[in-house]
């Protein structure tokens, strides 16, 4: 039982680590890359809405957003209430994503060589079984 969650952190590592050599050519951290796919996938979101998907604390989210808001990679905006930050990318930023998703796309490709389609949705499915179970407990 408990040698799957070893080899679940392990691949993680190993993904995050190979995935940041595969960004470094743009200049972006595997988290920076997480916040860029989230706003894709989801359009505008709050710092409470990527900290609650993160399960993080808020704060988290800050240094995130302010260096790709920098790059301009990102929009921050005010919302109704002033103290609520937008995040939503910008040109720039959808070019980016759209640039490092074409670039990456031979990676992915690589590491999952050799799983099939079933196997890949039966992974899948099992870990989000996993994740259902860890929100349950809370």
């Amino acid at each position: 039982m408990y040698p799957f969650f070893s080899k679940v952190a392990f691949t993680h590592r190993m993904y995050n680590n190979q995935l940041q050599e595969e960004l470094l050519p743009f200049g972006i951290t595997v988290t920076q890359w997480a916040l860029i796919r989230y706003l894709k996938n989801n359009g505008s979101a709050t710092f409470s809405d990527v900290a609650d998907y993160w399960q993080v604390e808020k704060p988290a989210i800050t240094p995130i957003a302010q260096k790709l808001a920098a790059r301009e990679i990102i929009s921050i905006s005010s919302g109704a209430d002033k103290r609520q930050k937008i995040m939503y990318l910008s040109e720039k930023g959808e070019a980016l994503h759209k640039t490092i998703m074409e670039a990456t796309d031979p990676f992915l490709e690589e590491i999952l060589e050799g799983i099939s389609p079933e196997e890949r949705d039966a992974a899948a499915a099992a870990l989000e079984k996993i994740i259902m179970n860890l929100k349950r407990r809370g």
